[in-house]
């Protein structure tokens, strides 16, 4: 089983390399699904084919499904939802708002994920594809279960129990609705399948993302953005797609486009700079739509070549690393052929730029870390380890007095 996760800013072309790649698969023999997770699809239109919310079988070993989204909600938050328009309704909320007001944004495309343990466990495929919904947040989110462990393992039974008892008891003395053992049952389901969904994203042996870009600034800010999450939350990220580079064949045809041209060269170096080591996979700017079979082989060739495997882990690891050190977090950069004294680290707002002599990268930096400051350097071997401080409380407890006895 090999699973490729897509992810990058809207209208980068990421359903179309999504699909590029699964024709590659199905043409080395590899039983592959491509599967849309976004809740704009667009993947039927880059196939050219008619797809629904099951898979599809387009072609000789491929398949294809476009996630409904509300089907997917209903199925695994229908009972919580329904509690909760309850209460609001209890609120004197009985308008239509009240059915989105029940939802938790971005659950509709985390709940699409879900799909894929369904088919990893179906032993149906060999490759699953997922085009993913813009950036890595859907991604992020599937660290829910984590966050919440402690209170599952401590507090959720205690409730439960407590709720049970004192159910018939609170219904006497108020109309309130109260959470019932259905309610809580399908919390537990809920989560305790998005952790299993994110075991396998996770587990660096099957599973990688690839973040794909254009030659754009805001484009490379967002992907920088989107590859220190996925660090932090313990996503492989074995390469960057380059899309809709212009080619000097393209310049001679059409020399308007030459500043376009220069601007793509600098960012190009940014790309180059930023993701290192991360191997890069450019695809050039077609004159024609991608749609349908010939364009989309046509594009698997550009990025893979005649022979690639698209299904390789092009990077193992972890392009950056951060751990929780005591109150300090550490990221942990490889940086071959460089020494301490190399190392000049500049701050400001949510980047971090980094040169080592020649050598200039950004990263920028996510909320946790964008509120800590850089204190430190440390070399060991190639491995750069930045230590960032945690920020200080607004109100310092150690500090305050008891009631009465302040001077």
């Amino acid at each position: 089983m090999r699973i490729i996760v897509y992810t990058g800013k809207g209208g980068v072309g990421k359903t179309s390399i999504a699909a590029a790649t699964a024709h590659r698969c199905a043409d080395l023999g590899y039983r592959t699904i491509v599967m849309s997770t976004d809740a704009a699809h667009s993947l039927a239109d880059s196939l050219d084919k008619p797809l629904g919310p099951e898979p599809v079988q387009v072609r000789d070993n491929l398949w294809a499904q476009e996630v409904n989204a509300l089907h997917e909600m209903e199925r695994n938050w229908g009972i919580i939802r329904d509690f909760l328009v309850e209460v609001l309704a209890w609120q004197g909320h009985n308008d239509i708002a009240t059915e989105e007001m029940a939802v938790i944004p971005g659950t509709e495309e985390l709940f699409s994920l879900i799909q894929i343990k369904r088919h990893h466990d179906s032993g149906k495929y060999d490759v699953i594809i997922v085009d993913a919904a813009p950036t890595g947040e859907t991604l992020r989110l599937l660290s829910l279960p984590d966050a919440l462990h402690w209170w599952l393992e401590k507090i959720f039974p205690t409730l439960r129990s407590v709720m049970k008892l004192a159910r018939p008891l609170l219904s006497k003395v108020t109309n309130l609705p109260l959470a019932n053992d259905d309610v809580f049952s399908s919390l537990e389901d809920i989560l305790d399948r998005l952790k299993k969904v994110r075991d396998i994203i996770s587990d660096p042996d099957t599973s990688s993302a690839r973040i794909v870009v254009n030659l754009e600034r805001m484009v490379i800010r967002e992907a920088q953005r989107s590859l220190t999450y996925l660090n932090l939350f313990g996503y492989n990220v074995d390469a960057v797609m380059i899309n809709r580079v212009l080619t000097p064949e393209m310049i001679e045809r059409s020399p308007a486009r030459a500043h376009v041209a220069e601007m793509q060269d600098k960012y190009r170096k940014e790309v180059t700079d930023s993701f290192a080591p991360l191997p890069l996979f450019p695809a050039p700017q077609f004159e024609h739509e991608i749609v349908g079979e010939q364009m989309l082989r046509q594009l698997g060739e550009e990025l893979f070549g005649a022979k690639g495997d698209p299904t390789l882990f092009f990077f193992k690891g972890q392009a950056q690393q951060i751990t929780k050190e005591g109150d300090n977090y550490i990221m942990r950069l490889k940086l071959p052929f460089a020494t301490e004294d190399d190392v000049k680290l500049m701050q400001t707002g949510d980047d971090l730029v980094i040169e080592v002599g020649w050598y200039r990268r950004t990263i920028v930096l996510p909320t946790a870390l964008a509120r800590c400051t850089a204190v430190d350097a440390i070399f060991s071997g190639d491995i750069l380890d930045i230590v960032f401080a945690a920020p200080k409380p607004v109100f310092d407890t150690s500090k305050a007095q008891p009631a009465g006895k302040r001077s």
